[in-house]
């Protein structure tokens, strides 16, 4: 992406800024000014941008003007007005350490613990809190926009007034990129539990344009750094910005910065512009036309000059020695390498720059790249388009394009989603301003919307006029935050599920499952949990049919005893398979030596009349949750018809198609009984087991065992590399089969670089002839390839053919290009027989080295040890696939950093291998179907926690003159009553007096009374400090509940005299207590484990009304704060808040059990104790 988004942390995060960025690449002290700097060297200062700057001080600072270092410091590093130095709304949150949450979480455990129970709690809250890692306050997000590599070239080697052209070109494309971000993205929150999302004034950003790459290549980039600071429309007050908006629209924002950027530089220099493939899995490139791909990967390829350099070294030592460098020599002459390569830290002039850039240039055009330059920037430029310009008709054709091509990708959608397809799609336009191409993908964007069905639910509630944004939606209801999907997806679904609960295919009896377990395939006996599954799916007669397996535990054995039990009922050919991959396919193949094909492959030959099924047969589809929903259903469809059945296989908790998915988890969740495998038989070592099942569930318990047996690293992305790399390689060498995995492309291509490095001077491969690979790379023979498109035609002698995903090696390298390559299984052994020549084109285009692999290439496969890179981005999926390859060893290399080829960025303190694999555990990168995401966005929308939040944010609006009053009076000096009355606390302190005041307590004399406990004159955010003790004072008092409790936790509010806000209370509160109830009596339907100790429904109707009416109030509890384990109530509040709904929760658990013990003539059951390590 062009534009890349990273969050900068408050306090010293502003240094990282200042040091690296504010004044430059390079290892300056942070007490000299900026501005010396920039009028010798380096990059210009910053400057401001956003309308929100004008709200700083008396409105003396204006857009454009200078960003001093003062200014800078004040704003990030303090959260404070960067002219006056006053606080911008509450402090920056200054959270407990590691040390600190470990001590009050262990000062809170029982007292009557025993030692050991004592001990064992300590060392789980420590590991707990370790993982955790350290919390800091966001100061603001750093949206770096770099223009095009061609971009940077074609700038890097101009003459002066070009360079100052391209750059004013990127400074407008940027400006008005943040002119959509602050108009459509930044939005701020308030209410309760953040539950409003309300305009602001403007964004307050600085901007800092940087020239280079770590690499010192031409990169003109600008670090755009919005404070996380804005001042809401709604009151004035100075507010935090909604993230998940922020994070949301990058993509987006990227998209459209490119075309605006090229819509600049086509008016400027009349410039064409052409789309580039960039290898497989990789978006294309928007570049110029006529800047040549080898002038930019000369300035792209830092990785190759360190090979080329390394290689030098290595010919220098074998001139010295006579012998060739042993593993420890070469790392020490690859990594001078790596210095030697690397540009230094000094700070250049741009003319210096310029001028080593331009030699370059000169090297590989052969001709003067200023004059080059002029050529391609003086040429007649093409039509541009004004808005009005392009007819309906062309809309709505883009449109169906759009939504067609975002449908195909996802099961479902948002706006940002659409706007960045919608931009894409138009990249070829050239508009005349920003204005008219955001009108026209604005128009696109509305028709693709219209034509999507929309999944989020309308509001069940109204909300008052005054609590509605300057666009008449709701506060409650974030912009662009709806859900979509298409209504074939829908009907796609709907139809699986159908089929799903067909039970008239066909089918094999239990006696032949039992006949085919008793007799062995290669003395592999399947255990009862394996055969047990068999039976269901054999016997169940469902048109689709799932097995769910975690890795490693069988699928392949338990299909081998399928197939021999549906053969001897069905006959021999009654069994086909078929798989997402060609690669897949073949496995399945060998492992049950029936016909496979890869699903697309089926589809086409059967769209033209040459593949079918049988009746009476049973189709396998392997590696099921790669394939997109379509697929599946094509399949099932032809299934019905023929009169088969089908069985997916796979976990849902494995990687997914990357195209619309999704179906495969809607069918295993919409039954109760899916035939599951649990049992592990893969792993050497008997902890991995259940080490791995905890891995696949995202528990991060899962951590210790891993640390505890050696399996963690941690330290720099390159410190990681190095690691994975050199273990990959011992094992290697030690004649095992291993895989070296991460998740990103751009890795692999780097450890598949320094593969074939070190096996060339270990002379594993030729340093004779080359060929160009696909990924940029060359190989010659010895060399490992991966081929990544498959080609029928390209045949072994063995009757093979060349397959996605297969792995070979070159036995010879011809003049022509070609490549004669023998085939190699999942050990890296080479298949005898198995040799193909691959034709120059195929090379050039389809062929990659093979050495490292990403996640979704491990996927199936099984080697001895693994050897995994993680960063923090990667999803728990990914991770899990990962890590259960190996069978002897799975280690992860977990990376501290997060590298950016920009800027040498400062590892974060206090970050752990446990902490970024504990974020890493948390993210799933499962994407719901969309039958799923309809009643994810109903749970959302009609919750608890969703409409108790509505209720106390509206029921705070209505009655703040009166808390305005009591803070006023309350003993508070008036300049502390004015901060109270003005912090963005203060409609929290509302919702607990409101609180307190139902519980027995009055706020007339309850806030005098906590404000005379001590001064407040040292306070942060006074509000933030009363409502505390509110709730402390609240949390303690046992006095009788004065108020009514909706749902029997939320106060209702009273003394609301306006109609509307009236009707909005009274409707949430409705929804809220049906809500409830309904919550309750589905635990007592589905006999929830929660319902145990509450006993079972009264007969009478007087009891079992009380009973349910309790449990309605613990339901509604459990709802509000989003507790699933099995205790009624949960773990211990983390809150004050919480602590007091929990009271009354309590009350209603002791209610419960009175009326089943009064009912059954015992004594009331005592409440559980909750489990005290958890949260």
């Amino acid at each position: 992406m062009t534009v890349s988004l990273r969050v900068m942390s408050a306090g010293k995060g502003y240094q990282y800024l200042l040091r690296s960025v504010a004044v430059g690449d390079g290892n300056r002290t942070l007490d000299i000014p900026l501005t010396r700097y920039y009028a010798e060297t380096g990059t210009p200062p910053g400057r401001w941008l956003g309308k929100g700057v004008a709200e700083f001080g008396a409105g003396e600072l204006s857009a454009g003007d200078v960003v001093t270092q003062e200014q800078l410091a004040r704003l990030l590093g303090a959260g404070c007005d960067p002219v006056t130095g006053e606080p911008l709304g509450r402090a920056y949150a200054r959270y407990a350490t590691v040390d600190e949450r470990i001590a009050a979480r262990v000062a809170s455990l029982d007292a009557t613990l025993s030692d050991g129970d004592r001990a064992a709690a300590i060392a789980h809250i420590r590991a707990e809190e370790v993982a955790t890692g350290p919390r800091t306050a966001v100061a603001g997000f750093d949206l770096t926009f770099s223009v095009p590599k061609s971009v940077s070239v074609l700038w890097g080697v101009a003459d002066e007034d070009t360079q100052a052209m391209i750059v004013e070109a990127h400074h407008a494309a940027v400006a008005e990129v943040m002119g959509l971000f602050e108009r459509e993205v930044a939005f701020s929150r308030t209410g309760t539990d953040a539950v409003a999302t309300v305009d602001v004034v403007g964004i307050a950003a600085t901007a800092y344009d940087h020239w280079d790459s770590r690499a010192g290549d031409p990169q003109l980039h600008t670090h755009v750094v919005v404070s996380n600071r804005a001042r809401s429309a709604t009151d004035g007050k100075w507010r935090t910005l909604y993230s998940r908006q922020v994070h949301g629209s990058v993509v987006a924002l990227s998209e459209h910065y490119n075309a605006v950027l090229a819509d600049r530089l086509t008016g400027t220099f009349g410039v064409g512009w052409e789309h580039r493939d960039r290898g497989k899995g990789r978006s294309r490139a928007f570049e110029i036309a006529g800047v040549p791909d080898g002038l930019i990967d000369e300035f792209s390829s830092r990785t190759r000059h360190i090979d080329a350099a390394a290689q030098q070294l290595v010919a220098e030592y074998v001139a010295r020695h006579g012998k060739r460098p042993s593993g420890a020599t070469y790392s020490k002459l690859r990594a001078q390498a790596t210095l030697a390569t690397r540009p230094p830290k000094e700070l250049y002039s741009l003319a210096d720059l310029t001028a080593g850039w331009r030699a370059r240039a000169a090297r590989l055009l052969g001709r003067d790249p200023v004059a080059w330059a002029h050529g391609l920037t003086h040429t007649p430029g093409e039509r541009v388009w004004r808005a009005g310009d392009i007819p309906e008709s062309s809309v709505e054709q883009v449109a169906a394009s759009v939504l067609a091509d975002v449908s195909a990708r996802r099961s479902t959608w948002r706006h940002w989603n659409l706007w960045a397809e919608a931009s894409r799609q138009t990249m070829g336009w050239r508009f005349a301003s920003a204005e008219d191409r955001e009108a026209v993908v604005g128009r696109i964007v509305d028709q693709a919307k219209h034509a999507s069905v929309a999944l989020t639910p309308a509001e069940a509630a109204p909300t008052p006029t005054a609590m509605r944004r300057a666009d008449g939606v709701s506060f409650f209801r974030p912009p662009h935050a709806t859900v979509f999907s298409s209504r074939e997806t829908l009907d796609a679904e709907d139809r699986l599920l159908t089929l799903a609960t067909d039970r008239t295919a066909p089918h094999a009896s239990v006696r032949a499952v039992e006949a085919a377990v008793v007799k062995r395939y290669d003395d592999v006996a399947l255990s009862a949990e394996q055969q047990a599954a068999l039976e269901a799916v054999a016997s169940s007669g469902r048109r689709v049919d799932l097995l769910v397996g975690p890795a490693g535990t069988g699928k392949t054995t338990a299909m081998q005893a399928l197939l021999r039990a549906w053969t001897a009922q069905h006959g021999k050919g009654s069994v086909a398979g078929l798989a997402p991959s060609a690669a897949a396919a073949q496995v399945l193949a060998e492992d049950l030596g029936i016909a496979t094909e890869n699903t697309a492959k089926w589809l086409h030959e059967r769209a033209r009349g040459r593949a079918t099924f049988q009746r009476g047969q049973l189709v396998i589809v392997d590696e099921a949750t790669l394939a997109d929903t379509s697929t599946l259903l094509a399949i099932a469809n032809h299934a019905q018809v023929a009169g088969a059945k089908v069985l997916l296989v796979g976990d849902w908790a494995q990687l997914q198609s990357v195209e619309a998915g999704g179906a495969f988890a809607l069918l295993a969740d919409a039954r109760d009984d899916v035939a599951e495998l649990g049992e592990i038989h893969r792993f050497t070592h008997a902890w991995e087991k259940p080490a791995s099942l905890a891995l696949r569930t995202g528990d991060t318990t899962a951590i210790d065992a891993y640390e505890s047996h050696a399996r963690l690293r941690g330290g720099t992305t390159e410190e990681m590399l190095d690691a994975a790399y050199a273990a990959w390689r011992a094992d290697h060498a030690d004649g095992k089969a291993t895989l070296l995995v991460t998740d990103s492309t751009a890795t692999v291509q780097a450890l598949n670089a320094r593969a074939r490095a070190e096996r060339i001077i270990d002379g594993d491969t030729s340093t004779g002839r080359t060929v160009a690979l696909a990924d940029g790379l060359s190989a010659s023979v010895g060399d490992h390839l991966i081929t990544r498109r498959n080609a029928r035609r390209l045949t072994t002698l063995r009757g093979g053919w060349v397959r996605n995903g297969d792995r070979w090696k070159v036995l010879d390298v011809r003049r022509n290009g070609s490549v004669l390559a023998g085939a190699m299984d999942q050990a890296g052994k080479q298949r005898r027989g198995a040799t193909v020549v691959l034709p120059p084109s195929y090379v050039a285009e389809h062929v990659e080295l093979g050495y490292a692999v990403t996640a979704h290439r491990a996927q199936g496969m099984t080697v001895d040890t693994a050897h995994v890179v993680v960063a923090g981005g990667t999803t728990r999926e990914n991770l899990y696939v990962s890590m259960t390859r190996g069978r002897e060893s799975n280690i992860a290399y977990v990376a501290l950093d997060k590298p950016d080829e920009t800027h040498a960025t400062p590892q974060p303190e206090d970050i752990t291998a446990r902490s970024v694999l504990h974020g890493v555990l948390n993210h799933s990168g499962i994407e719901l179907s969309a039958h799923q995401t309809i009643d994810a966005e109903a749970k959302r929308w009609g919750s608890i926690a969703q409409l108790a939040a509505e209720y106390e944010t509206i029921a705070a609006f209505a009655q703040r003159p009166r808390w305005e009053r009591i803070i006023r009076s309350s003993g508070l000096r008036p300049e502390e009553a004015d901060a109270a009355i003005a912090s963005p606390a203060m409609d929290a302190l509302a919702a607990s007096l409101r609180r307190a005041e139902a519980r027995g307590l009055h706020a007339d004399e309850l806030v005098p009374m906590v404000v005379a406990e001590r001064t407040v004159a040292d306070a942060d955010d006074v509000a933030a400090v009363i409502r505390h003790r509110v709730e402390r004072v609240t949390a303690r008092h046992r006095g009788k509940v004065r108020g009514r409790l909706v749902a029997g936790l939320v106060p209702a509010a009273v003394g609301v005299g306006n109609d509307e806000v009236r009707e909005a209370l009274d409707r949430r509160r409705d929804l809220m207590e049906a809500q409830a109830l309904a919550l309750a009596e589905e635990a007592v339907a589905h006999r929830l484990p929660w319902t145990r100790t509450l006993g079972s429904a009264p007969l009478g109707v007087v009891d079992r009304m009380r009973w349910i009416t309790a449990l309605s109030v613990i339901a509604a509890y459990r709802d509000r704060y989003d507790i699933t384990n099995s205790s009624p109530l949960g773990s211990v509040p983390g809150t004050d808040l919480q602590a007091a709904d929990r009271a009354a929760a309590e009350a209603a658990v002791r209610q419960a059990q009175t009326v089943t013990a009064d009912r059954e003539g015992n004594a009331a059951l005592a409440p559980r104790t909750p489990t005290p390590v958890a949260r």
